[in-house]
């Protein structure tokens, strides 16, 4: 018998917009835009806050998003290892394979041995040091690969001696954070000045530059240093050079002149580490200085942000702080110097906090500063017009983890039901 029943759907759900799963548009700035489709994928880094915007009178759509993390987490890394005697694989998630340039800095924790610098520029195997003055070296039983998802070390002392304790700094190549070039010193090139190209695309915060074919100091510039540059190898304070300042022939965000560091010996060759100095609410890297007198001990130096690498020198004569300082939050109140091979030592001198750092002890005279940012878990806002079934919002998803979420509104957008509809989906 035929069904002629009629029948009534009570308080359904018109979907608005194409019945077919249209991807919509989500802004850089975390907007939602409904009037563009009825489903759309994204990957939150750090802390993400969404706004829906342009509902329909009534809508459903999905929302399929892919655990994140910020965009410094790509770009750095502190990866602690023990060493086995022979090669091994550090896996800490970023990428100098390929294409890809950056540097990776390590450093023995637990015995006398020197701080060792490796470059995808110069390749795998040639080191440099920054505590001395030696030129390049090949070290084939150093760092011997760099991969996809790190870097591979031999079994000498430098990089992996059997049951010896490391740190690896791991910094890539990135706009708005870290570059690395080489050149040649040139008396006539750019009528003398010699200017090479970098790719940070802002301002200079830090420029190391050390000769690779002779001996030689390390040269650091960094800005709010009166115009100094200090020895990366050297325990002293300041020497005087020209002023860091910007310009054609000085430093700025598209070059540096190689006269005006003074590095620039016909034919020698040189290596150069900038860090950037980036000054937007989402900076990965901020460089500064600050007067470390009896009033300032105790006081919080405001980044913006929770760091997880500083390194400090005192550049004015009246610094007590002469030798180099660098802790990171992997390491927590542990500290070591990059102009000397000492084993790692116990220092609360500078704590790092939620928002920058604290000088807890006083050493006198100016210091500068390069600070880098912590890598925020991913942490998701919603609109406060949501209101999930569950009573409250779902956890985010974690790193690659495939999460999707189902939203409705019946009221143009005044209110949304929300629903977790696939958990862990990758």
């Amino acid at each position: 018998m035929a069904n002629d029943k009629d029948f009534i759907v009570k308080e359904g759900i018109d979907v608005g917009g194409p019945t077919v799963p249209t991807l919509g548009t989500i802004s850089s700035s975390n907007e939602v835009d409904l009037s563009t489709g009825n489903k759309f994928a994204h990957t939150p880094g750090g802390a993400v806050t969404y706004t829906f915007s342009n509902p329909g009178q009534v809508q459903t759509f999905d929302m399929q998003l892919t655990g994140g993390q910020e965009a410094v987490a790509n770009s750095f890394n502190t990866t602690l290892y023990t060493g086995t005697g022979s090669s091994q694989t550090i896996s800490n998630g970023i990428d100098l394979s390929g294409s890809n340039e950056g540097l990776v800095w390590i450093k023995r924790r637990d015995a006398t041995e020197h701080n060792n610098l490796y470059d995808t520029v110069r390749g795998a195997t040639k080191d440099l040091r920054t505590n001395a003055t030696t030129a390049e070296g090949t070290e084939t039983n150093g760092l011997q690969a760099f991969t996809s998802n790190g870097f591979t070390v031999g079994g000498d002392g430098l990089v992996g001696v059997n049951n010896g304790s490391y740190v690896a700094w791991t910094f890539k190549s990135t706009s708005k954070f870290f570059d690395v070039v080489t050149y040649t010193g040139s008396s006539t090139a750019d009528g003398g000045y010699n200017r090479i190209a970098h790719s940070l695309g802002t301002d200079v915060g830090m420029l190391m530059v050390k000769r690779l074919d002779s001996t030689s100091d390390w040269e650091v510039f960094i800005r709010n240093s009166s115009g100094s540059y200090i020895g990366l190898n050297l325990n002293t304070s300041n020497m005087q050079q020209s002023t860091f300042s910007s310009g054609t022939n000085t430093i700025n965000s598209t070059n540096f002149s190689a006269w005006y560091i003074g590095e620039n010996t016909n034919g020698a060759s040189y290596v150069a580490y900038l860090f950037a100095h980036d000054t937007t609410s989402d900076s990965m890297i901020k460089t500064g200085s600050f007067t470390n007198d009896s009033s300032s001990q105790n006081v919080e130096i405001n980044l913006g942000w929770q760091p997880q690498w500083l390194l400090l020198k005192g550049y004015s004569s009246g610094s007590g702080l002469g030798s180099w300082y660098l802790k990171d939050s992997t390491r927590d109140d542990k500290r070591l110097q990059p102009n000397n091979n000492n084993a790692e030592g116990t220092s609360t001198a500078f704590e790092l906090t939620a928002n920058g750092f604290t000088p807890t002890t006083y050493y006198g005279g100016d210091l500068v500063y390069v600070a880098i940012r912590s890598a925020a878990a991913t942490a998701i806002s919603w609109p406060s017009s949501v209101q999930f079934t569950s009573g409250s919002a779902p956890s985010a998803p974690a790193l690659n983890e495939v999460d999707n979420y189902t939203f409705s509104t019946r009221d143009g957008g005044t209110t949304y039901t929300g629903i977790q509809t696939g958990n862990n989906l990758s």
